[in-house]
């Protein structure tokens, strides 16, 4: 049996951006090693080094923070820059992360218009204590609902 083929991704990382809490789970500005996040400008820019090298990715993803939660008008923006790449083949697909409480009808509207395949959720646990002790800022329920 021969193994999947991997993925090429390329994440772009928006450390802590629409995070309204510093909970235990992370330290993305550590994680990402990037301690600013990524405008429109640095995406195309991104892309742009891709395309000059002849090379694709499966996926761009923003990780780092939780982009569902930006104003719209800025996730349109990041999105937005990715869209002459993603009609060029460039790249494959577009995926976000976010909270589950950070999740809605307009939300969702906009993620489908811009060609997003991927919504990552970060739900670390459905049990409340839980939830509090690491100050998540959201409920089980919350999550559920999301």
């Amino acid at each position: 049996m021969s193994a999947a083929p991997r993925r090429r991704i390329l994440p772009l990382f928006i450390p802590h951006l629409g995070c309204r809490h510093q909970c235990v789970f992370c330290s993305q500005r550590r994680i990402s090693g990037q301690p600013e996040p990524v405008g429109p400008e640095e995406v195309r820019a991104a892309l742009e080094a891709l395309e000059a090298r002849g090379a694709q990715v499966d996926e761009l993803a923003f990780y780092g923070g939780s982009f569902t939660a930006l104003p719209l008008a800025e996730q349109a923006a990041l999105l937005d820059a990715a869209q002459p790449f993603l009609a060029r083949g460039t790249v494959g697909a577009l995926r976000v992360s976010t909270r589950p409480d950070a999740v809605d009808g307009a939300v969702l509207a906009l993620l489908r218009e811009k060609g997003v395949e991927t919504v990552e959720l970060g739900l670390q646990s459905l049990d409340d204590a839980v939830l509090a002790a690491a100050g998540r800022g959201h409920s089980a329920a919350q999550a559920r609902a999301g």
